[in-house]
């Protein structure tokens, strides 16, 4: 939102108010007591800057789905990524996965055939291709808030599946994502004819 501001894209007010309030929800994780064996100040730092580089992809993402039709732009999306990933792992872990591969149990491979197939159909095809549809009707502002609430999603499943604990402030946080999530849900609809040169969609 902060870069489509400054390119000079009319956000509306409600959509800054969910941001901050998703902002202050991470921040309000990053106090709970319980995380903090869990959380450092470089972790944070590397989080942010990762931020800043999804966020360039969520722009270019939404610039190329209005030129590239939306089958054609995940696919050649997830030949490139699964090309690097392959030649990647030959350059820097062959012998490590010839090593693992030799000793491998079936269980094993059944558990990495698993996580490849997640990883490959959930992650890497169904989101991808639900997000550039998505992001056509919402625009990139508005979808990051929801993308902001990652860190919700997975403290509640980290205390299902997991077993730990949130706090006070943890919860906290959680409630704001909440409010944030409502704030952009209920704004007012993006305009494609907002008079600027470029708009929201």
């Amino acid at each position: 939102p902060v870069a489509q501001g400054l390119m000079g894209v009319p956000i509306p007010s409600r959509i800054w108010s969910a941001i901050g309030l998703a902002l202050g929800g991470v921040f309000m994780f990053t106090q709970d007591p319980s995380q903090r064996d869990c959380a450092t100040l470089t972790g944070d730092g590397l989080c942010a800057l990762a931020a800043i580089f999804y966020a360039t992809y969520d722009l270019r993402l939404f610039k190329w789905g209005k030129i590239v039709p939306t089958n054609e732009l995940i696919t050649t999306k997830m030949m490139t990524q699964s090309l690097l990933s392959l030649g990647l792992l030959f350059v820097l872990g062959l012998d490590e996965t010839r090593t693992f591969l030799s000793d491998a149990s079936m269980r094993d491979l059944q558990l990495v055939g698993a996580v490849s197939l997640w990883s490959g159909f959930a992650v890497n095809a169904l989101a991808p291709y639900l997000q550039v549809s998505g992001q056509q009707a919402v625009g990139p502002a508005r979808a990051q808030i929801l993308y902001a609430s990652q860190p919700l999603w997975a403290a509640v499943m980290s205390y299902i599946f997991l077993a730990e604990q949130v706090g006070f402030e943890g919860f906290v946080g959680g409630i704001a994502f909440l409010c944030a999530m409502f704030l952009a849900a209920t704004a007012e609809n993006p305009d494609p004819d907002c008079g600027k040169r470029d708009c929201e969609v």
